[in-house]
């Protein structure tokens, strides 16, 4: 076998060896480490309906070109195993052999149940044996029943002999051995029964056709479900359609819908030869034939004539209850319903008419039918809660509680609690409801899906990573949503949030949870089953009381009493608390945010669209910008001026002279010595029969590829036609020079010029960072720490704001200051300023570098680089670039700025002032305003400071409303920031639609996972050409700084912020109290100590519970700063989580499984100079600051390492060596 694989050139070649090793030995040899899709087609395959689909990664280290080059390549089926041998690391493939069903279902399956479900079915013969021959008996009851047997009767009931006597001699005379049939035995009875077409649908593939029989006019349909075989009798009425194609097996309701790849185009039936073309004067259509046309004459309903009909100007075939609204040339924009031409239209976010109710909001997925169960909203709300066994590691659910509205309650239990469940729950009885369970995202989802795929069930779902945002079953019009994305909290904080003091978690032995235990009676579970070391130290502690107190009063432990009042508490809170935050949402809004909605945040964008938006006032920026063929303009010019110095000739285009005129037409290119002509062909714009299908609309011109590729031709034959030599070339023949030509790429790289501006390039998201990473307070100073009151909400409000579309501007700029928007240029950054203004991207972090150079290679030392290899390229906010000038930024080039003339100060004013109005009022009077004059005081004011009259009347402490207001705040803007091109998730079981994708020219297929043998869910996004909009969108003191909160060094005689507690003022966080030590190992990653001794530890990606703080905690974190700041040294802590929640997206399983997280300061946002503890940004001269060295004590450090030595990985010599220095 090995000498087979060294022969093999191509990985073509490779998997026609169907031998498994040769598997095994591609698994040792393919690597990489970012990921990415590949899907590769077999044609030479033993089955033919068999295809290979293959997930390898790529390694980061290799360029982008050298990446497009081995796709291209491996989709060809080209790829030289050498050079996959000389990675020096293998790279996993992920083989997936499908051999996928035939014909699609069209199903609307009324129930999940199945008995239940096929009891109800007319079309449903069932087949009742006590033997194994249901697979026999099924046909010989089929074959009489299409015979119009008399003794038909006979043989379909099976209390009678004769049933079981020809089953028994159709497998004597098929030669197929009694006993259980799959595939192979009925392919032995088609054989024998060869006047017959015997199809095979499957339940557990969704009612797809698992087996297709030579074409015959008898046809035999079976139901294979359960390893049982009954008999269809009508298509039509199995899957609740009106008609049924034999000929591609699929269901329909009306005959316009149905496009049978077997059939006429012209007449919709099959066998429909070209004779002579006939004219139809009434459709305006051509027809093959006579009988064709008089056939799309002809219906029992409507005929074709009557329902379809070609426009005589632009050809297109249109339906004809939509022909008043057809527009010729014009396509109808799907926002604001207007049509226009394309490339012509400029959109605005459209208020939401409350009379139309169309309150729809695609939250993270703008393919889904928007958010909504039905358009007239749901019959009910359910609220339930699973408690799981995971003695064996995997999750198993044993209870479940379900509540409604008026907390009616429902309880399956149990090793079947899933199944029961969810039987229960998918039926008529429960449709156009929804299900609300808290972190349904990451947990009660699990259960649903493992069910859902088990039992072939179609669904829908929105993902966001490996959480589950929404969940919907259409079939029953049922849907799931998540609390936890409108009420962002602990479910144990619900009560006090929104007040309902008699409400409270209690607690459960989860880890007690087992089989063994569940008819447990006796003492209360010792505390470990608890998993107190999961908590927080003050929740343990409160724990260790309440389980000491039930100890001490020997409390008998009923296991199942206790499991299911845990269970109906949690449900009772949830159901409760909601339905109090649906109420309050309500009398606020006037809309139901459970109904359309998926998260608050766009519950918020829906309350501002339906009640403060104001026409034509947001933009919706066109996905590919405002001018989308610049991009390609600047491919053109590079290729040509890249020609024109390969060639040694001067070739005249848009940067070199202009581009010249021919007739109606510009060209890219013209060289005048040899009339030459070039023409350099983007595939998006032009068509490239390549790339692009013929009919794949091109969503910026309006038009198929088709015909832009043959509006192309016809350019270049006018060009020819007049007399001029004519080189083109297509855009995707210059990616691949690019990828084997170096001199041609670097050409590329160097040259002189910008990609057109892309506005979600100036979004940086929030600037956190350690400025100095260690500091000790000294008798005169105090460290404070304040934050902004509600930042986000006072930009809002008082800054000032775009409105509709902005003026490009690409030559002939003004001065920066007369622009108001974004501007794409290139910068100069000062040599000394501590807290530079513009953010740079780089290295997978967002830094505010002074040297673009410096900040690209992360350098620890002095920056010598000149002026050309400072500067910064990007694109930033008018105002940042207004205020970099101001501390010595200089502008050495614009590329492009958006201006937008009309701007307001008002836009999001109203929606701030009703829900801030909310907030204040429901927060009550302050502790100091007791007097009714201090009252007045405080409102009069609130009044002054923030411009919003309180009521006295509603000045009442609210914690549900305040709660909810605060909410409405602080979530609002992020919808406005979403990426249109989210990740989409689909289930697919027609085998033509999911190859459709991977070869479509819209999409990229990201992920695949194999559900069962015939159902597929991929995972994909919008190529960037097709992305569809979206409707909706003095410093040296400083320690320590986030988006809206500072901890600063406060001196005395020296300047401070000023305080205050109104709207966009900053607080003291620290109630008056104050910081005496501080260190941080960077973003997210600090610890203080204050003068009353309280400590506070903050570390991303780490719960620092109680197992967890005894390895992270104030004094480690001090000693690994140190050694990394002063020692150069990275120390290593090990976090063990022996309790820790997984999801397994492919199996769809909740596991708790061991795990270990390493805790370490890896610093290089900024650099840190050994001698100091003050970090700086790439590129300063330190050497302008006066930092004061770092203070910690030799006795200090001795004591810092103590600590350390326990936990750290670092060696006792090392830092020895590092206290010591001076």
């Amino acid at each position: 076998m090995e000498r087979k694989i060294k022969e093999c050139q191509t990985i073509a070649e490779l998997l026609a060896l169907e031998s498994q090793s040769v598997f095994n030995e591609l698994e040792e040899r393919l690597v990489f480490e970012k990921r990415m899709e590949i899907f590769l087609r077999i044609k030479e395959w033993r089955l033919e309906n068999a295809r290979l689909g293959l997930v390898p990664d790529l390694t980061d280290t290799w360029t982008p070109e050298q990446r497009e080059s081995f796709l291209r390549n491996w989709q060809d089926g080209e790829l030289p195993l050498q050079i996959i041998r000389s990675q020096k690391r293998a790279v996993d493939v992920n083989v997936v052999h499908v051999e996928m069903p035939h014909g699609g279902t069209g199903t609307k399956r009324a129930e999940i149940n199945l008995e239940k479900h096929l009891m109800k079915k007319r079309s449903i013969i069932r087949i009742r044996n006590n033997d194994q021959l249901c697979l026999a008996r099924a046909l010989v009851v089929a074959k009489a029943k299409i015979d119009n047997d008399p003794q038909y009767t006979s043989i379909v009931d099976h209390r009678r002999a004769m049933q079981t006597r020809l089953a028994r001699e159709l497998h004597q005379k098929a030669a197929v051995p009694l006993g259980p049939c799959g595939l192979d035995e009925v392919k032995q009875f088609q054989t024998y029964l060869s006047d017959y077409q015997i199809n095979i649908v499957s339940k557990d593939h969704q009612n797809a056709l698992i087996y297709i029989g030579p074409d015959q006019e008898k046809r035999i349909y079976l139901y294979l479900h359960d390893n049982h075989y009954d008999i269809i009798t009508k298509m039509p009425g199995f899957f609740a359609r009106k008609k049924y194609c034999h000929a591609c097996k699929k269901a329909y309701d009306h005959r316009e819908d149905h496009l049978c790849p077997n059939a006429c185009p012209c007449c919709r039936f099959p066998d429909c030869p070209v004779e002579s073309w006939v004219r139809c004067n009434d459709c305006n259509r051509m027809f093959k034939s006579q009988a064709c046309f008089d056939r799309h004459k002809q219906s029992s309903e409507k005929s074709i004539c009557a329902t379809m009909v070609k426009c005589s100007e632009c050809h297109r075939i249109i339906k004809r209850y939509k022909r008043d609204s057809h527009h010729c040339g014009m396509t109808k924009c799907p926002i604001c319903k207007e049509y226009t031409r394309p490339g012509d239209h400029r959109c605005y976010m459209q208020p939401v008419e409350k009379r139309n109710e169309d309150l729809s909001d695609s939250d993270d997925s703008s393919e889904h039918p928007e958010d909504d169960v039905t358009e007239g909203g749901y019959d009910q709300m359910l609220f339930f809660d699973f408690e799981c066994r995971q003695e064996n590691g995997n999750h198993e659910p044993n209870l479940c509680v379900i509540q409604n509205e008026a907390g009616d309650e429902w309880v399956f239990e149990g090793d079947n609690t899933r199944n029961e469940f969810c039987e229960w729950l998918f039926q008529k009885e429960r449709a156009n409801c929804i299900m609300m369970a808290h972190n349904f995202q990451g947990y009660d989802s699990y259960f649903i899906l493992q069910y859902l795929r088990e039992n072939g069930v179609k669904y829908d779902v929105i993902v966001r990573g490996a959480k589950v945002l929404s969940l919907s079953v259409d079939m029953f019009k049922i849907k799931f949503i998540d609390s936890l994305n409108f009420i962002p909290m602990r479910l144990a904080d619900f009560p006090k949030t929104f007040g309902i003091d008699e409400l409270a978690k209690g607690y459960f032995p989860h880890l007690f949870n087992k089989k063994e235990n569940e008819n447990y009676v006796g003492p209360v579970p010792p505390a470990p089953y608890y998993n107190p070391n999961g908590m927080s130290p003050a929740a343990k502690e409160t724990f260790l009381r309440w389980h000491k107190n039930l100890k001490d009063n020997d409390y008998v432990f009923n296991f199942q009493e206790e499991i299911l009042a845990y269970c109906r508490s949690d449900v009772d809170i949830l159901r409760r608390c909601c339905l109090e935050f649906r109420e309050l949402f309500r009398d606020v809004t006037k809309i139901d945010p459970f109904e359309k909605c998926l998260t608050i945040a766009s519950a918020c964008n829906l309350v501002y669209r339906t009640n403060y938006l104001r026409e034509n006032t947001i933009a919706i920026i066109p996905p590919r910008g405002y001018c989308p063929e610049n991009k390609q303009s600047l491919l053109a010019q590079k290729w040509l001026s890249y020609t024109s110095e390969q060639n040694e000739i001067y070739i005249q285009h848009a940067r070199n002279g202009g581009e010249k005129r021919v007739g109606p037409y510009l060209l890219d290119g013209y060289h005048e010595e040899t009339r030459t002509a070039y023409e350099v062909h983007g595939c998006f714009w032009h068509g490239c029969i390549n790339c692009y299908a013929r009919d794949t609309i091109n969503p910026v011109k309006g038009k198929t590829m088709h015909d832009l590729h043959q509006k192309t031709v016809e350019k270049i034959q006018y060009l020819k036609n007049q007399g001029y030599n004519v080189v083109e070339v297509w855009e995707c023949r210059i990616n691949r020079e690019l990828a084997g030509n170096e001199d041609m790429k670097h050409y590329f790289i160097q040259y002189d010029g910008v990609d057109p501006l892309e506005p979600r390039d100036a979004l940086y998201g929030g600037r956190t960072n350690a400025s100095r990473l260690y500091h000790e307070c000294n008798d005169d100073e105090k460290i404070r720490y304040v934050d902004f009151t509600s930042l986000y909400p006072w930009c809002n409000k008082m800054t000032r704001t775009v409105v509709g579309h902005p003026r490009i501007i690409t030559e002939n700029f003004d001065d920066i200051s007369t622009y108001f928007g974004l501007v794409k240029c290139t910068v100069l950054p000062p040599r000394g300023l501590f807290h530079p203004v513009l953010p740079y991207r780089t290295q997978g972090k967002l830094m505010f570098p002074l040297c673009k150079t410096c900040a690209d290679a992360c350098n620890q030392t002095p920056c010598d680089h000149a002026d050309r290899e400072r500067a910064i390229q990007g694109t930033w906010c008018s105002v940042e670039l207004e205020k970099a000038l101001e501390k010595s930024y200089q502008i050495v080039r614009i590329h492009e700025v958006w201006h937008f003339p009309e701007t307001s100060d008002d836009l999001f004013k109203d929606y701030i002032d009703t829900f801030l109005k909310i907030k204040q009022e429901a927060s009550g009077y302050p502790k100091d305003s007791v007097t009714e004059e201090q009252k007045r005081h405080y409102v009069d004011e609130y009044l002054e400071k923030s411009g919003i009259h309180l009521d006295p009347h509603k000045i009442e402490y609210n914690p549900g409303l305040r709660a909810l207001a605060k909410l409405m705040l602080n979530s609002f803007w992020g919808k406005f920031a979403q990426r249109p091109n989210m990740v989409k998730t689909e289930q697919i079981k027609d085998p033509q639609v999911f190859f459709d994708y991977l070869t479509s020219d819209e999409i990229n297929v990201l992920d695949a996972d194999l559900v069962s043998d015939d159902i597929i869910e991929i995972r994909y996004e919008y190529t960037d050409n097709f992305i569809k909009p979206d409707a909706k969108t003095n410093v040296e003191r400083v320690m320590y700084y986030d988006t809206d909160s500072v901890i600063f060094i406060s001196k005395l005689n020296e300047p401070e912020p000023p305080l205050g507690n109104h709207l966009g003022q900053l607080t003291d966080e620290l109630g008056g109290e104050y910081i005496t030590v501080f260190a941080s190992g960077g973003p997210k990653n600090y610890c203080y100590r204050t003068n009353s001794g309280k400590v506070e530890t903050k570390v991303r990606g780490i719960t620092l519970d109680c197992t967890a703080r005894q390895k992270v905690n104030f004094e480690v974190i001090c000693g690994l700063v140190y050694l990394h700041a002063k020692c150069q040294v990275t120390g290593q802590v090990s976090v063990d989580i022996p309790f820790r929640i997984t999801r397994n997206t492919r199996t769809k399983e909740i596991e708790t499984k061991r795990m270990k997280k390493d805790y370490r300061i890896v610093y290089n946002k900024r650099f840190v100079r050994s001698s100091e503890w003050t970090s700086f940004d790439y590129g300063i001269i330190w050497e302008r600051f006066l930092c004061r060295k770092g203070k910690c004590s030799p006795q200090r450090l001795q004591t810092l390492y103590g600590r350390l030595q326990p936990v750290t990985t670092v060696g006792t010599s090392t830092v020895s060596k590092c206290i010591s220095k001076p």
